[in-house]
């Protein structure tokens, strides 16, 4: 098999819309999740930057890497990219398939952007080929609150389309990746805006809004925290309120939590690789005082067509 691989005439090239079909087996083999072709046409070919790059034997698609691409909330609002949908058929890994085709994106991408952001799974935790001295590494925990309580105050909902709304609140401060109304536009309203809701607090005249997703898996349904806007001086407030009243709340934190009811479902890793050399002072600044949310990752993106 592997001097087979070897021979082998191996096509590295960008993906067109119409590998549709092709992406969709890998991804189905890989993650045993059905992606639809919504999903595929919104994520990888929404703007003229964002793409997948694969390797395909004759007209089989064998590995895919996608690049999502997103600003950072600096000064320059630089661009970066987001790394998406890697994956490798087994019987592909173990042959630098995978290695060669992160070189090939990382050149392609590294002539315009100084860093690579990256969400390995489970079953990946490669660096993108970039050097483990220019990578930066922090731990976030998932998870899930579970109240015991039936009298439960009932939250109020609003429609994601009412986020128009509330525009006005919409003000970059502490995020990673800047996010004006266009973002959560793009992120919240042009795919499956049915599964999204925000929930709204007001205290002393300020008011918070938290963008939740209504999320099925085999104990039933959960609400997951998506994202925040509004006022950062009542965030915390908001989401006691939301966890001492919304049952099967799943959240991310920079902390650990001990309480009994609330259970961690795992733990999540998110990386930056830088291209150019940076001091340390530098890469840690880069996340200094700013907000990871679990809407920066497709942890919680329905990709499943309904």
């Amino acid at each position: 098999m592997r001097q087979k691989i070897r021979k082998s005439n191996l096509i590295y090239r960008e993906l067109k819309i119409s590998d549709y079909q092709e992406f969709k087996k890998l991804f189905f083999i890989c993650f045993k999740k059905k992606v639809s072709f919504y999903f595929y046409k919104w994520r990888y070919f929404n703007n003229k930057y964002s793409f997948c790059y694969g390797v395909f034997e004759a007209s089989k698609l064998i590995a895919n890497v996608g690049m999502n691409s997103v600003k950072l909330n600096n000064n320059i609002k630089e661009n970066s990219f987001s790394r998406h949908s890697s994956m490798v058929l087994k019987k592909y890994r173990g042959f630098g398939i995978f290695s060669e085709l992160s070189k090939i994106v990382k050149k392609k991408i590294s002539k315009n952007v100084q860093l690579v952001c990256m969400w390995p799974n489970k079953n990946n935790f490669a660096n993108f080929g970039i050097d483990k001295k220019r990578i930066l590494k922090n731990k976030y925990y998932l998870y899930k609150s579970f109240l015991k309580t039936e009298e439960l105050k009932k939250i109020r909902k609003y429609n994601i389309d009412e986020i128009f709304k509330f525009k006005n609140h919409i003000k970059n401060k502490n995020n990673f990746f800047y996010k004006d109304f266009l973002y959560f536009k793009n992120r919240y309203l042009l795919y499956q805006k049915n599964v999204y809701f925000i929930n709204k607090f007001n205290t002393n005249k300020l008011t918070s809004f938290f963008i939740l997703k209504r999320n099925k898996d085999i104990t039933g349904f959960s609400y997951v925290i998506l994202d925040h806007f509004g006022s950062e001086k009542i965030k915390d407030k908001h989401f006691s309120y939301l966890l001492e009243n919304q049952n099967k709340l799943i959240f991310l934190s920079k902390k650990r939590i001990n309480k009994f009811n609330i259970k961690l479902l795992n733990n999540l890793y998110f990386k930056i690789g830088f291209f150019n050399r940076l001091t340390l002072k530098q890469k840690k600044n880069i996340l200094y005082k700013k907000e990871i949310f679990l809407g920066d990752t497709d942890i919680f993106i329905s990709t499943e067509k309904k």
